[in-house]
């Protein structure tokens, strides 16, 4: 091959590649859509950590997303006493104990 074809072969490849590379500066809103907006009423720090407190004393955070589910009766059994606890005066507690108010 002579120099003059190389150097347009070599032309042609470097602008199919910047073409390909210009085409991955899209956002992530053009390929999967708008992050969904959570709305309702917001929670205070006190309140999120007061949660959190109570997941974990009722030894729900020995659980991955998805890891376990109605067939494991532990995680039955913990679950519910997070749920007793989360709607109980303990959650009031904890969250004074944080120095919040709950609302």
């Amino acid at each position: 091959m002579n120099t003059k074809n190389i150097i347009a072969i070599a032309a042609i490849a470097a602008a199919s590649f910047s073409g390909i590379a210009s085409a991955d500066n899209q956002s992530p809103e053009v390929w999967f859509g708008a992050e969904p907006v959570v709305t309702g009423p917001g929670l205070s720090r006190a309140e999120v950590l007061a949660d959190l407190a109570l997941w974990n004393r009722a030894g729900m955070n020995f659980y991955t997303l998805g890891e376990y589910g109605s067939a494991d009766p532990a995680y039955e059994q913990r679950m519910a006493e997070y749920q007793k606890l989360r709607s109980g005066p303990e959650y009031q507690a904890e969250v004074s104990r944080l120095g919040g108010a709950a609302q």
